[in-house]
């Protein structure tokens, strides 16, 4: 009888009644099955060794080390993922695991320690902490990230004689000290700054018009009259060109018209900087800053003497000392482009959130022009520093401080070089103490309920609520931007010069735009992909 369709060589010999044949059948089998045993031990005792490891790490070991600060719970290999998505939203889910306590806590991710400080008067002490605490590894690490070499990165960080020919340094201090202050004696209130915003006032009222607005690379014009603009996108062109013609002078962009659509690029992208992604995901970024960083070489290149428009007394000063100690050519141009940086990346984006915050809430607005109008004889800006005083105009200065409440992002960073008690926790050496600013900006107790909601009434109920140790929107300590004073001169009076000249209006009906809160910035938030609306310019016929 033949086999039927379905049989098979091997069926045929399982049902055969050979001894040997079943023999080898039933042991082929229970290989499998130990095969599979095996496998299964090896996963169970994978997990069991994660287990113990994981009750060793956050159980045990905070009850051996109870002054040290406890650690938020993880998995390996720590919170990396989370904290690249949203930082602030990790930070604020730690704290209410260790039920919103004001001790420091830790927090691993990319294979780094940091221990978070959100009560005020711990961040103080970290803040005034500058033998244990040090904030030149975040510097040095830029550096390194952009191109500059261990030899450049020691000549900077290296101490400097006191009698040293250039800027005074009377404590001996590495050049990469001394720029603090050198930052602070061109920018803090007094000749030098007024020399910048005079500079300023200049700049906006020859460029705050319908002609030169048409000429912006993002505007469109529907008629004759009136222009539309992407407001995110344009507030950033003109504040990058702004920043670079009042530091660099206008030989800048002689050398490279387009850089300030190129740094924006950058600059949307400087997560990838921070976060040190590697170079084969990041040819993106890579490109424009290699490209901002050529045409500065290329600025450098040009004689001071020669660079037309002149540049700010901060500008050259740096390039003066970095020269002297041998730093010239790109390694000039990288070090620079962190200043073009710091210049560039905040102002564009606190002037979008203003307007943003203004065009959806009309009454506000209105508010805002009416306290500026003193300060305007016709079209002209004429007292640019009225708008500075918060008597003359408390609802600008309210409008001010929240949108940087609101709007900020960044967090001081420190790397610890010697174990420090902070809050009565120790912190040990090679980790590093995080505050975070955003998390204080939303205290309750602090600002007040319906933090996550643009209120000026906060500030304008108190006025001593801007100098809480709690509102930190440019850092505090010796690290505190020293450009915060002519951001805010740069932004308020763009933004009243700007509702002088135009009625503003949206273009539709857009939503709110959101805040890219999961990216990591230097300060002011960007807005999610997408997000961004057009607003439409049109002149104010009575004042044509």
């Amino acid at each position: 009888m033949s086999p039927s369709v379905n049989s098979t060589p091997d069926s045929e010999a399982i049902r055969s009644d050979d001894p040997s044949t079943l023999v080898h059948t039933v042991y082929g089998s229970a290989g499998i099955l130990d095969v599979s045993s095996s496998r299964l031990l090896a996963v169970v005792f994978s997990l069991s060794l994660l287990v113990l490891w994981r009750l060793w790490r956050f159980t045990v070991l905070p009850m051996l080390y109870p002054d040290q600060p406890k650690e938020f719970p993880h998995w390996i290999p720590g919170h990396g993922r989370a904290f690249f998505r949203d930082s602030n939203g990790l930070l604020a889910r730690a704290r209410k695991h260790f039920g919103n306590s004001k001790e420091p806590f830790a927090l691993t991710a990319f294979g780094m320690t940091f221990y978070v400080v959100t009560q005020v008067k711990q961040s103080v002490q970290a803040y005034r902490n500058s033998e244990t605490l040090s904030f030149e590894d975040f510097v040095q690490g830029l550096m390194r990230t952009n191109g500059n070499s261990e030899e450049v990165i020691k000549a900077v960080y290296t101490a400097l004689p006191t009698d040293k020919a250039g800027c005074p340094n009377p404590r001996g201090e590495s050049l990469g000290v001394l720029a603090q202050r050198m930052h602070a004696h061109q920018l803090h209130p007094g000749d030098n700054l007024v020399l910048l915003q005079k500079e300023v006032q200049r700049w906006l009222d020859c460029h705050v018009n319908l002609g030169d607005i048409r000429a912006s690379p993002s505007a469109t014009s529907p008629n004759f009259k009136s222009v539309e603009v992407p407001l995110y996108r344009w507030c950033s062109e003109y504040f990058i060109q702004l920043g670079q013609d009042v530091y660099f002078g206008e030989t800048l962009a002689e050398i490279d018209p387009t850089l300030p659509s190129t740094f924006l690029v950058f600059d949307e992208l400087i997560w990838k900087m921070l976060y040190q992604y590697p170079d084969v995901l990041s040819s993106d970024m890579i490109k424009p800053r290699s490209r901002v960083i050529a045409s500065l070489n290329r600025y450098f290149q040009v004689p001071q003497s020669q660079r037309t428009g002149g540049s700010a007394w901060l500008i050259n000063a740096m390039e003066n000392e970095m020269r002297a100690l041998g730093v010239d050519g790109e390694d000039l141009a990288v070090v620079v482009f962190h200043l073009y940086l710091a210049i560039n990346t905040n102002t564009r984006k606190t002037a979008f959130w203003v307007l943003a915050h203004l065009l959806h809430d009309l009454d506000l607005m209105a508010a805002y022009c009416r306290e500026t109008a003193p300060a305007f004889r016709g079209a002209d800006l004429v007292d640019p520093f009225m708008i500075q005083d918060a008597a003359a105009c408390p609802q600008v200065d309210a409008v001010w401080h929240e949108t940087l409440r609101m709007s900020g992002w960044a967090a001081s960073v420190r790397l610890i070089t010697q174990d420090t008690l902070i809050g009565n926790k120790r912190m040990c050496k090679g980790n590093r103490v995080m505050v975070p600013h955003r998390l204080l900006h939303f205290d309750k107790g602090i600002f007040g309920e319906a933090t996550h909601q643009f209120r000026t009434d906060r500030w304008l109920n108190n006025k001593d609520l801007s100098r809480s140790p709690s509102f930190r929107p440019f850092g505090a300590g010796k690290t505190m931007c020293s450009g915060r004073f002519l951001a805010r001169f740069s932004v308020t009076t763009f933004v009243a010069t700007l509702l002088r000249r135009f009625h503003v209006e949206l273009v539709g009906q857009p939503a709110f735009p959101r805040a890219d809160e999961g990216r990591p910035v230097l300060g002011t938030m960007s807005i999610r992909e997408g997000d961004d609306f057009k607003v439409r310019l049109t002149p104010k016929a009575e004042l044509i």
